[in-house]
């Protein structure tokens, strides 16, 4: 692959990871306000099935889109010119422990997910 291509792909998609981040935040901050300030709300089991919904469907598919984006970081990786993996940059990307992040993510956002459901219902 030449270098221009693989650094192209690498910014697309670390643009792609980037843009997972404001929804992930939005959706569980919108989440935890009606939890902690609209409990009253909660009574009702359609809006709890409602918000419990939104919560997993949406936090699976941003889970599901950023751990596509770390498995192409895991491939860009490993189809690094000699040039770039000679670099700085190269051996910091070659140390990236991207299957410990792929885990962490999916780990952390599934508790953040549990407890909001327990607080749900």
């Amino acid at each position: 692959m030449q270098e221009s291509t693989w650094a192209s792909i690498m910014a697309t998609r670390s643009r792609a990871g980037n843009s997972l981040t404001l929804p992930y935040v939005i959706l569980h901050s919108v989440v935890l306000v009606i939890i902690a300030f609209e409990s009253a709300a909660l009574d009702a089991s359609s809006v709890q099935l409602a918000l419990a919904a939104s919560t997993v469907i949406g936090t699976l598919w941003l889970v599901i889109n950023l751990d596509s984006v770390f498995a192409d970081f895991d491939a860009l990786t490993k189809d690094m010119s000699e040039s770039v993996a000679a670099s700085n940059l190269g051996r910091n990307w070659a140390k990236m422990p991207i299957g410990a992040m792929r885990v962490m993510g999916i780990v952390f956002s599934a508790v953040l997910v549990i407890v909001e459901l327990l607080a749900i219902y």
